[in-house]
C-alpha cells in the first residue's frame, strides 16, 4: 500500500477513535468528579477560552484536542509498526498526553501542575488512550 494511500485509511478510524476516546474520558470524568458532562466541558471551556464561556465550547475543544492525539498516535503508531500492540502503545501515548496537556494547561492557566495529577494520568491512560488505541488496533488494515 503506498504512503497516501495508507495515510487516508488512516484518518477516518482515527478520528472516529479520538471521538470515541474523548467520549469514554468525558464519561469517567463526571463520574469521578461527580459532575455533569455540560458543567464538566464549562471547566474545559474557562480554561481554553476564560471564565463565562459557554459549556459548547469546551466540548469543541475537547472533541478536538481528542481527534488531534488520536490522528497523532494512529499515524505515529503506524509508521512504527505498532498499531497492534495497543496495550503497551497505548498506556505509553497516555502518559505522554496527560504530560503535555498538564504542561500546555498549567502554562495557559498559569497555575502549577494539576494537584490531580495522577487521577488524569488515570483518566487519560485507561479511559481515553487505550479505547482509542484498541479502535485503531481492531480496524485499521495491515499494510
Amino acid at each position: 500500500m503506498s504512503i497516501q494511500a495508507r495515510s487516508a485509511s488512516l484518518l477516518v478510524p482515527a478520528v472516529i477513535a479520538g471521538i470515541l476516546g474523548g467520549i469514554v474520558v468525558d464519561a469517567f470524568l463526571s463520574i469521578a468528579h461527580h459532575i455533569s458532562p455540560i458543567t464538566l466541558w464549562t471547566g474545559m471551556a474557562a480554561a481554553a477560552a476564560g471564565p463565562g464561556s459557554p459549556w459548547w465550547i469546551g466540548l469543541l475543544v475537547h472533541a478536538v484536542v481528542s481527534i488531534v492525539w488520536a490522528i497523532l498516535y494512529a499515524y505515529i503508531a503506524s509508521a512504527a509498526g505498532q498499531l497492534r500492540n495497543w496495550l503497551v502503545c497505548g498506556l505509553i501515548w497516555g502518559v505522554l498526553v496527560t504530560v503535555v496537556m498538564a504542561f500546555i494547561v498549567s502554562t495557559k492557566t498559569g497555575s502549577p501542575w494539576s494537584t490531580q495529577f495522577m487521577q488524569d494520568l488515570l483518566g487519560t491512560a485507561v479511559f481515553y488512550a487505550l479505547p482509542m488505541s484498541f479502535y485503531l488496533a481492531r480496524t485499521v488494515r495491515r499494510a
